[in-house]
């Protein structure tokens, strides 16, 4: 009676795991390759905090929140040699809330129009990307004090996505973000930052 006992509960435990593992084996992407190859489209939107750091004139007590939303395209195979090697994909980004909190409260919003973002190879979930951007920004009061409303922006970002759905990423990166006036005023102090960023992206393979 008891060894029947410990058979039907060794069958039960077999079955469940049988089934955790295929529902395990469903939600993971084979590879995640497909989702990046020429042609494939992504939707990301981002959102964090932005801590100013003193390089060259710039001033360390800016602090605001920076959002974005962009669309990109893959353009490329992959390309580059060893832990280089990725496919390059060209984006539009908008900023669609720029807050800033110190040394004075201020709200803006902007346009990148060159983002360029380099997708390493993936690892399991886990897609790393790079970014390389310029474009504008426009706020309600001056940024820095003093200077213009209207400023040049660019960034360079580090980030992972991380796949809990074969099309759909948690993101998270770091982002050196830069607010300058292009030098179109005598007084151009800039503004640098770190920001620290997280959000989503979807993906569209083509």
């Amino acid at each position: 009676m008891r060894f029947s006992r410990v058979l039907v509960v060794c069958a039960l435990l077999l079955t469940s795991s049988s089934s955790l593992a295929q529902t395990v084996s469903n939600s993971t992407p084979p590879s995640l390759d497909p989702l990046f190859s020429v042609g494939a489209s992504e939707w990301m939107a981002t959102a964090g905090p932005g801590f100013g750091v003193v390089l060259f004139n710039s001033s360390s007590d800016h602090k605001y929140m920076l959002s974005t939303v962009s669309w990109g395209r893959v353009l490329s195979g992959p390309l580059g040699p060893g832990v280089l090697r990725g496919r390059f994909e060209w984006a539009i980004e908008l900023v669609p809330l720029f807050r800033q909190y110190t040394p004075d409260e201020t709200v803006g919003a902007g346009i990148t129009p060159l983002t360029w973002r380099w997708n390493f190879e993936s690892h399991g979930r886990v897609a790393p990307f790079a970014e390389l951007a310029g474009g504008l920004l426009w706020t309600r009061d001056p940024v820095p004090t003093g200077t213009t409303t209207a400023n040049f922006t660019a960034h360079l970002t580090y980030g992972i996505r991380y796949f809990f759905h074969p099309r759909q990423a948690f993101v998270a990166g770091y982002t050196f973000h830069h607010i300058s006036n292009g030098n179109r005023l005598e007084k151009n102090p800039g503004v640098n930052a770190q920001v620290l960023q997280v959000g989503i992206s979807l993906l569209h393979p083509r």
